[in-house]
């Protein structure tokens, strides 16, 4: 998955609302430091992170407590 691959996945999850990073942050139980690395290309999208984000794309995304 590439950087911009995740962005277009992450707002298709969770809204353009403002902190739909954070959110993604959380579902992922990651830091946000790293979801801004990883949009910003710095670093590549970790392949369990792909393969989540996949799967939220498919079968709806976690609620807000990072489930599902």
């Amino acid at each position: 998955m590439t950087a911009e691959e995740l962005r277009q996945a992450g707002l298709r999850l969770f809204g353009p609302e403002r902190g739909w990073k954070a959110r993604l942050a959380r579902a992922l139980r990651s830091e946000d430091s790293s979801v801004s690395r990883w949009l910003s290309g710095q670093i590549a999208v970790p392949g369990p992170v792909a393969a989540a984000v996949d799967c939220w794309l498919r079968h709806g995304p976690p609620d807000e407590r990072g489930n599902g």
